[in-house]
C-alpha cells in the first residue's frame, strides 16, 4: 500500500497517516468480503493486491458518484464487486515464501550529519557508517 516510507514528520501526523492506512486497509477488506459474499467466492482466497488495484482503476468512476443516478451507481458497485470477486489466489498447499527484498539498498553512506558537515567519499567500496573517510 506504499507505507514502507511514511511521509509525515511530526508524531501527530505520523499517527494520522497510520490511521488512514489502517482505514484504507479495512475498507478494502470490507469490499473484498462483500464481493465474496455476493458472488460466492472464498473470502480468504481473494487477492488483496489485485483488489486494491481494481479499486484504484475504478476510482475515476466512483469519484463521479454524485452525478450518477442511483441505478447507475448500484450497477457500477455491483460490477466492481464482481471484478473483485474474480481475483482469486490459487490454492497452493505447503507453500513457504520467506520475505526478502529483491533490490538491495545503494552502496552509499547514510546522511546522518548536516549536509554542510558531511564529507563526501569518492570510492564507493570504502564507505563506512557515519560518512567519514575510510
Amino acid at each position: 500500500m506504499g507505507m514502507d516510507v511514511l511521509k509525515c514528520k511530526t508524531p501527530d501526523m505520523v499517527r494520522k497517516e497510520l490511521h488512514m492506512y489502517i482505514l484504507a486497509y479495512n475498507l478494502i477488506r470490507a469490499l473484498m468480503l462483500e464481493a465474496a459474499l455476493q458472488h460466492g467466492a472464498p473470502p480468504l482466497r481473494l487477492s488483496f493486491k489485485e483488489s486494491a488495484d481494481t479499486i484504484r482503476q475504478w476510482a475515476p468512476i466512483l469519484s463521479v458518484a454524485d452525478w450518477l443516478s442511483p441505478q447507475d451507481l448500484d450497477s457500477a458497485i455491483t460490477a466492481l464487486l464482481h471484478y473483485i470477486s474474480q481475483n482469486i489466489v490459487p490454492y497452493r498447499p505447503n507453500r513457504v515464501e520467506p520475505r526478502a527484498r529483491k533490490r538491495r539498498p545503494k552502496n552509499y553512506p547514510l546522511l546522518n550529519t548536516p549536509r554542510s558537515q558531511f564529507q563526501e567519499i569518492y570510492h564507493r567500496n570504502k564507505y563506512r557508517a557515519g560518512g567519514a573517510h575510510a
